[in-house]
Parts: C-alpha cells; structure tokens; sequence
C-alpha cells in the first residue's frame, strides 16, 4: 500500500519537504538565525520549545501584512482615487473652472512632491 500523505497539502510529509502554507520557511529561518546566534552551544531541543513559543505568540501573516506601512499607503492610495472618482465629476458639472483649478494644482503639487523625494535619494 502507498503512502499518499504527502500529497496532501497540510501533512506532516508535506510540511517537511518544505511545501504547504509556509510554516516550514519560518520554522527554517528561525532555526538559522538560531543557529547563527549560538554557534558554540547550538541545542536543537531547546530551540525547537523557543520556536513553539515565539510560533505561538507571533501574529499572523495576514495581519503583519495589514499592518506594515506600504499596505496602509495603498490603502490610502486606493482610497482617494475612489473619493476622487465620485467627487471629480460631481464638481466638474457644478464648477468647471474651480475643478480644473484643483486638478492642475494637485499634478503640479504631485510633480513637486516627486522631484523633491528624488533629490533627497
């Protein structure tokens, strides 16, 4: 009889061959940077109760996602393109010239922002 275990994606035989949803490359990482830390006195046991714990206590990747910087940029970013598609044709019908005014503005204020970001790099 086969053993078809590794074959499913959250088995243990899958896990350890490195497939799976990514806790072997975490597991992995954490036992390099481990064992880069303690070169001399390196005990596999002890940091293996380590990753359990650390494994255990850290968030989730979705969340450590959610909450970094450059998805709350986007966030923002997708945000006042929306606004902007609803209020920019709204305006445009009721003042023309002051929406023109305020779009010109704003791609002057953009390039501004740019050219002043690239100097400073």
């Amino acid at each position: 009889m086969e053993d078809f275990d590794y074959l499913v994606r959250d088995s243990n035989a899958a896990w350890l061959d490195g497939r799976g949803d990514g806790r072997f490359e975490r597991y992995e990482s954490f036992y390099q940077e481990t064992r880069a830390q303690q070169a001399g006195d390196f005990d596999l046991e002890k940091a293996n109760e380590e990753y359990a714990e650390t494994a255990g206590t850290s968030p989730s990747r979705l969340f450590s996602m959610a909450n970094s910087p450059p998805f709350g940029q986007l966030a923002i970013a997708m945000l006042a393109v929306f606004i902007a598609s609803r209020a920019v044709p709204v305006l445009a019908q009721k003042v023309p010239y002051v929406t023109a005014g305020l779009l010109a503005g704003a791609f002057v204020a953009l390039r501004a922002f740019h050219r002043r970001r690239r100097k400073r790099k």
